[in-house]
């Protein structure tokens, strides 16, 4: 796919001493002889992987290196909360139709989403803040169901007849800011954690969502076989 050849050229770029650039959409469609929506796509997903940061109006840039280890799958809560021992709740604040801030519609492919935010408590106590755009197109009947008690993953699939087929996260410790902090009942600065994710189906993103969660209530922890980790 064309999309991949561009792709693997800018990592050999970023590989050399003195790269070249920024990089723009412009650019790399002529440099490849490509479109601009290719181009656009081997950009985005470059950034995604954190490889580069886009700068508005200035293009793209190596971005600062991070280092990933991979990370634990994250269950759905409800499942989470019965393994635990500990009584779930959910309370909505939002389920309507909202343009996507500039950033989830870019990752999203479309600004025509839904917005889904809810409050998670566990026993009681509020502990995640979840808020969710989905592809309005592929998505709308989504709001039709009860989402203070059904999973968005099994309306997605067993309503919507959506297979989902890959997710890509990325978590990072973060201190909560004061409207957020205030939801999840902490003071504003308090450590939390930042679960980003997009689902896909087949090659289609479908659904962002951000998960932040109190820090002095969660945890990260797996099993597994050492040599099976191994590359």
């Amino acid at each position: 796919m064309k999309y991949l050849q561009v792709k693997e050229a800018v990592l050999r770029e970023l590989a050399k001493p003195q790269p070249g650039f920024p990089l723009s959409e412009n650019q790399l469609s002529q440099r490849f002889g490509v479109s601009r929506m290719t181009a656009r796509r081997a950009l985005q997903e470059l950034e995604r992987e954190g490889y580069l940061s886009r700068q508005q109006g200035k293009g793209s840039f190596p971005a600062v290196r991070r280092f990933s280890q991979g990370f634990l799958r994250v269950r759905p809560f409800y499942e989470f909360a019965t393994a635990q021992g500990a009584v779930p709740r959910t309370q909505v604040l939002v389920a309507e139709p909202r343009p996507a801030p500039a950033e989830v519609a870019e990752k999203l492919g479309t600004p025509e989403t839904l917005c889904v935010q809810r409050l998670r408590f566990l026993d009681e106590e509020p502990v995640i803040l979840e808020t969710r755009y989905l592809d309005a197109a592929r998505c709308g009947a989504v709001l039709a169901h009860d989402l203070t008690a059904e999973s968005l993953h099994d309306i997605l699939v067993h309503a919507l007849g959506l297979p989902l087929t890959k997710v890509w996260q990325r978590l990072e410790a973060v201190a909560l800011d004061p409207e957020v902090a205030a939801l999840l009942a902490q003071p504003a600065g308090a450590p939390g954690l930042r679960l980003e994710r997009v689902t896909y189906t087949l090659q289609t993103p479908v659904t962002w969502v951000e998960y932040l969660m109190r820090g002095d209530r969660y945890f990260l922890e797996d099993t597994f076989t050492p040599q099976g980790e191994r590359p």
